[in-house]
């Protein structure tokens, strides 16, 4: 491209990455639609899974900075998980005026089946050496994180 740095696109980490990213979702999004769920519900219902095993109250802004789903997304996602009975808000233990999330019966179990789906398709899809995947892309979230 002449106005590119690069001579092909497949020089461009940026373009490489896009690609690989567009790929895994689509794979991700098949294994989630019998599920009836989309990644971002999925997403939530997993963090928030994770969340309830050390965490008391939690919100969305808790949710959104570990998830890095923007809040407007979260609190949307957050109301239609509950239509669907998969959460439920429940009274903070600490704090009067505010209310915890947390999974449903129904949202978890939903969420351990998911579970086994995503994972097959990550063990699958990334075949290289996981670890030092994964390290990579923690260094570049790290270095990337809007604090």
């Amino acid at each position: 491209m002449k106005h590119s740095l690069y001579n092909s696109r497949d020089e461009s980490t940026g373009f490489l990455f896009w690609q690989l990213s567009t790929l895994w979702q689509r794979k991700i999004k098949d294994v989630l639609n019998p599920f009836k769920l989309t990644h971002t519900q999925y997403v939530i219902l997993a963090v928030i899974e994770d969340l309830q095993e050390t965490v008391t109250d939690i919100n969305q802004k808790l949710i959104s900075d570990i998830s890095t789903i923007d809040v407007m997304t979260v609190s949307s996602t957050i109301r239609l998980l509950e239509r669907k009975k998969l959460i439920k808000r429940k009274k903070s233990r600490t704090d009067t005026r505010a209310y915890t999330i947390i999974n449903s019966k129904v949202g978890s179990n939903l969420l351990i089946k998911a579970i086994k789906e995503v994972e097959k398709v990550d063990r699958l899809f990334f075949i290289e050496d996981t670890e030092i995947f994964q390290n990579q892309l923690k260094n570049l979230i790290k270095s990337n994180r809007l604090e």
